[in-house]
This record gives C-alpha cells, sequence and structure tokens, in this order.
C-alpha cells in the first residue's frame, strides 16, 4: 500500500513560520524609530529655546523659552507628561568654553562672554510593550548659545 501525502498546506505553514518573526522585527523597528523621533524634537526644543534666548534681550526671558521648547516638542505651550524643560540658565566666561565667571567680572579682553543654556529631557513610552524591549527610555537634549551683543 503506497503512501501517498498530500503538500497543499505546506507552504501557508511555512509561510506563517517566517511571518511572524518578521512582524515582530518590524514591530520593534517602528518602536525604535518612534524613540529616535522623540529624541530629535527634545534636541529641537532645547536648541530652539537657547536661540531664542541668545536673541538680544531675550535672555532673561526664561518663561518664553520654556514655552517655546514645549511647543516645538509637544505641540503645546504647556507641554506634556513626558516633556520637561528645565529651567533655562545664564552663565558668562571669559574665553569661549573656559571656566565660569560673574556678569561683572572683568575679563582681559573686556566684557565677559554671556551665554544661554537649555536642557530638556523626556520619557516616552513604547508604542508595543515587549518583555526584552523597554517600556520607557529617558532622552535628554541640551543647547548652549552665546547671546549676541547689540552694537
Amino acid at each position: 500500500m503506497p503512501f501517498h501525502r498530500s503538500e497543499d498546506g505546506s507552504i501557508l505553514i511555512e509561510f506563517s513560520l517566517v511571518l511572524t518573526p518578521l512582524v515582530l522585527i518590524f514591530a520593534c523597528m517602528v518602536d525604535y524609530a518612534l524613540w529616535i523621533q522623540k529624541g530629535m524634537l527634545v534636541q529641537d526644543a532645547a536648541s530652539a529655546a537657547a536661540a531664542y534666548g541668545a536673541m538680544p534681550g531675550k535672555a532673561s526671558e526664561t518663561a518664553n523659552m520654556t514655552s517655546l521648547a514645549n511647543y516645538i516638542a509637544t505641540g503645546s505651550t504647556s507641554g506634556a507628561a513626558w516633556f520637561t524643560v528645565n529651567a533655562p540658565t545664564n552663565f558668562w566666561t571669559c574665553t569661549p568654553g573656559g571656566s565660569q565667571v560673574s556678569a561683572t567680572t572683568t575679563c582681559p579682553t573686556g566684557a565677559p562672554y554671556h551665554y544661554v543654556q537649555v536642557t530638556t529631557s523626556a520619557s516616552p513610552s513604547a508604542l508595543m510593550g515587549f518583555h526584552w524591549v523597554p517600556s520607557s527610555l529617558t532622552l535628554h537634549g541640551a543647547a548652549t548659545y552665546r547671546v549676541e551683543v547689540t552694537p
């Protein structure tokens, strides 16, 4: 008696065995891409706020810098639960990249350089909850700009 084997459903089984890992890999790639996008938003928000503060006369407007950073990252001036803007800071140095001095210090080259620094952070949640992928990730952004001197 010959044994006759049917191979009618074999391609369906092979397809399902290959498709399952591919879908999981694709889902992880989507989560990773969203985290990269949020990381760029966090950095862009810090850069935009520091650039605003570097304009003549704007270095003391911390509320406006914070609102701008919130708007860039979240689309709302009040921000979102996952995004934080730390208080913008002002500092002065005698040389670019040098140690900090007070604003009233007289440097060898004249007045000290004035800088504005803005730091941001975010903890966005993962889109899909896999056991081997962290459910959240802390992202940081920082920008330091030299304040323009009015002529």
